[in-house]
């Protein structure tokens, strides 16, 4: 760690002890205080041009308290940027005057003592800081920038301009401090690039795609020339894209769309959803939801995973769970307060952002590959379509409905044949994940929310 980090992780975790304290003094029952401070730099050029370049470090500070009295415990969040003595003893202040004024709630209340002791079988670092993505300067992100949309400009004539190139980069930590006596800690990086070039078929029809890279650390990375070069084939393969007639084919969803919608299961299983009886999945649990060659899990102990962390938003260690166990749904993904509300034990997935209360949330979101090649599964599908991005719509987590305008390429005699555009397909959820009957094994380890492709045997799909 650098002597800069060194000061701010000093002085961060010194400003929590105080809010906690002054929180304390101010009548709270219970109170918790996280602060967090780092910094950011992004970088952008377009066609050989830096047009931007932008900086910024942050910090914050973030309080709960609970005050008890008649009725039951009463609760209020606040945060701040100031992070001065004056300022946290009012905001505090304020904080247990305002929650004196507020219904109580019978659910409100600190997690369970105990359970910020290490699982066993966790990690004991995650590796998810790197001190040459904190080293990184302006000039050598620019260089990459660069050299990311010139190799994806060089791949073809046809690719004549371009949306940009960007490159993001920065460090966070994080202090979590509680009036039962907990503390934790924890800092981060995150490095990404990114471009996306466009297309000129000739007779003035265009088209753009784009290909990314992200990582907790720099070496990561994939190299510039990989990610134009994808940026490009992606791009080109979408001019002369036309629309298709209106049928019920099956539809296989490329690993960045299917990655978008296990998202629909995690919404619908979040505890949050459940206990307002607002969701597709109420009433589910324990029972067949998709395909048997589904199984979805949510892992914060990947090894520089993308939302890897050891402990979630309320302190407690985390641990691993299975979501989805082929197709059967094994559990709601829930927080102290949301699992109060259902009468069971928390998951420990809360989240938690500086002027928010905790709230169930997800870590790193995986569903199983499958045993064959993407390649293998479009070969298989005698005719159909493969959609590789989205506009607009998509799926309603409490109804279950699924409508969506797509893009992609249509499959015939198990090949890709020509792009297509202009349609929308539809379903329900329900019917979708229950008609899987193909995974690919192509998922993207980058993502903390990420599936293989996959197919769906039949869906509508709306053309011409």
């Amino acid at each position: 760690m650098s002597s800069d980090t060194n000061e701010v992780e000093t002085d961060l975790a010194d400003r929590c002890a105080y809010a906690l304290q002054a929180a304390t003094k101010a009548g709270a029952s219970f109170a918790d205080a996280m602060v967090m401070g780092g910094r950011s730099t992004s970088v952008k050029v377009r066609l050989g041009e830096v047009i931007e370049v932008v900086q910024s470090r942050d910090q914050g500070l973030g309080v709960r308290v609970l005050v008890d009295g008649p009725g039951g415990l009463r609760t209020v969040t606040t945060s701040t940027s100031d992070l001065g003595d004056a300022a946290i003893t009012r905001l505090v202040e304020q904080a247990v005057a305002m929650a004196r004024r507020t219904a109580p709630d019978p659910f409100a209340g600190p997690p369970e003592a105990g359970l910020e002791a290490p699982v066993p079988g966790a990690p004991g670092d995650l590796d998810t800081y790197d001190d040459a993505v904190v080293r990184l300067d302006a000039d050598r992100a620019i260089g990459l920038a660069l050299a990311t949309e010139r190799a994806a400009l060089d791949v073809d004539p046809r690719l004549t301009n371009s949306e940009g190139a960007e490159m993001g980069w920065g460090f966070s930590e994080l202090h979590l401090l509680t009036s039962a006596g907990v503390h934790r800690y924890r800092r981060s990086s995150s490095a990404s690039l990114w471009t996306t070039p466009v297309a000129d078929d000739g007779q003035g029809n265009k088209q753009s795609d784009y290909w990314y890279t992200s990582a907790r650390h720099f070496a990561d990375l994939e190299d510039p020339s990989v990610v134009g070069q994808k940026a490009a084939q992606r791009t080109l393969r979408r001019l002369g894209a036309r629309k298709p007639k209106t049928a019920e084919v099956p539809v296989i969803f490329e690993s960045p769309m299917a990655s978008r919608l296990i998202g629909s299961i995690a919404g619908g299983a979040n505890g949050a959803s459940i206990f307002r009886d607002a969701s597709w999945l109420c009433g589910k649990l324990g029972q067949s939801i998709a395909s048997p060659l589904v199984t979805l899990s949510d892992n914060p102990w990947i090894v520089r995973g993308a939302a890897s962390r050891l402990f979630d938003g309320e302190g407690l260690s985390t641990q691993p769970m299975t979501l989805v166990d082929r197709g059967v749904l094994k559990t709601w993904i829930l927080d102290t307060y949301t699992g109060k509300k259902l009468g069971l034990p928390t998951t420990r997935s809360a989240g938690r952002g500086l002027g928010g209360s905790p709230s169930p949330t997800t870590t790193n979101l995986w569903m199983d590959n499958g045993e064959v090649s993407l390649a293998a599964l479009i070969a298989d599908t005698k005719f159909g379509l493969f959609v590789t991005d989205s506009v607009g719509g998509g799926a309603n987590t409490v109804t279950g409905d699924y409508s969506q305008g797509v893009v992609g390429l249509w499959i015939e005699n198990g090949e890709l044949a020509y792009p297509v555009e202009e349609l929308t397909i539809a379903s329900t959820l329900p019917a979708m994940w229950a008609a899987i009957d193909g995974v690919a094994n192509d998922r993207d380890p980058r993502k903390s929310t990420s599936a293989p492709s996959f197919r769906v045997a039949k869906m509508t799909v709306a053309g011409a």
